[in-house]
């Protein structure tokens, strides 16, 4: 019934492996119409040299595991795993989540019990076929020790945890790091492989599956984002992230999010955010137990407003 499909670019995805792995024995005696699980994990072309397990999990029994002579892009590797996945519906996972120890139970209890089609056709339920199921994410209760890593704890703590519980009502807010679709919707809306930069493009894939009368809902079944970066790192993939939705925009008007909308209501203030030092704003996320997120905000509306370099 379910392929579990797991992207990964250098990073070290065993932990999850051996936990799914795990959960498979007593999913199947609870559940026998769950049948046989499938597991993929496919790196994305990581540097050569460098050690994430690949020896240990090519030799792992009950994984699909396969790597990539070069790097597709996030939103290709995805295709690709759908592409070859041999089970009806397909859960997607990045490789940084932490799951819990019942984590798959849950996800088949939500798509087995609570939301089949309602009988009653007044209530315009959509079949699960139809339907993309959203996964939540958290980040760990406490800050991490290292203080290079609060910029990123705080940011999912106090702006990600919650972003996608609206996902029903706001297609935009979806995010790829823990969903559940059936096989031919992920085929026949396959994410933009021609996206290869970093960010945003599970935004435009929740709006163009809305668009194409699919529907969404929430599932409270988390992950826990255990990928935490060192504040450099994380501030230049936030750029990489303003940067290709303000290119994708240009290829798809409707792309809307937070930051497009707030862009364009205040656009007069551009001049003035412009002219805010951007050493001034780096120096406000500095490693602290509290950075100040609204310094984020201002820098991504003045990556977002800046002319294109070159």
């Amino acid at each position: 019934m379910f392929s579990l499909l797991i992207p990964t670019y250098r990073y070290d995805v065993r932990p999850l492996v051996k936990n799914l792995l795990a959960q498979l024995p007593d999913l199947r005696v609870q559940y026998p119409a769950a049948g046989e699980v499938e597991i993929r994990v496919y790196d994305d072309g990581s540097p050569a040299g460098e050690d994430y397990g690949q020896a240990e999990l090519a030799e792992t029994p009950g994984i699909v595991y396969r790597v990539l002579p070069q790097n597709l892009g996030r939103a290709a590797i995805r295709n690709l795993l759908v592409q070859d996945a041999k089970k009806e519906w397909c859960l997607l996972l990045d490789a940084d989540a932490g799951v819990g120890d019942f984590f798959l139970e849950g996800w088949w209890e939500a798509l087995e019990h609570e939301y089949a089609p309602d009988p009653d056709p007044s209530l315009n339920y959509l079949p699960r076929k139809r339907m993309v199921f959203v996964g939540g994410r958290k980040y760990a209760p406490v800050p991490p020790d290292d203080p290079a890593l609060h910029l990123h704890w705080n940011y999912g703590t106090y702006r990600e945890s919650d972003a996608g519980m609206d996902v029903e009502e706001n297609p935009a807010h979806f995010q790829s790091n823990n969903f559940l679709a059936h096989r031919d919707l992920l085929l026949a809306h396959p994410f933009d492989g021609a996206h290869t930069g970093y960010g945003h493009e599970d935004t435009l894939w929740g709006l163009e599956v809305a668009a194409a009368g699919y529907g969404f809902y929430y599932v409270a079944e988390e992950v826990v984002h255990l990928g935490l970066e060192p504040a450099e790192v994380f501030l230049a993939k936030q750029r990489e992230a303003v940067l290709n939705l303000r290119s994708l925009r240009k290829i798809h008007p409707h792309l809307r999010t937070r930051l497009t909308d707030f862009a364009e209501k205040w656009s007069f203030l551009k001049p003035l955010v412009l002219r805010v030092p951007t050493d001034a704003l780096y120096a406000q996320l500095a490693p602290t137990l509290r950075p100040r997120l609204w310094a984020l905000d201002l820098l991504k509306l003045r990556w977002f407003w800046e002319e294109p370099r070159g």
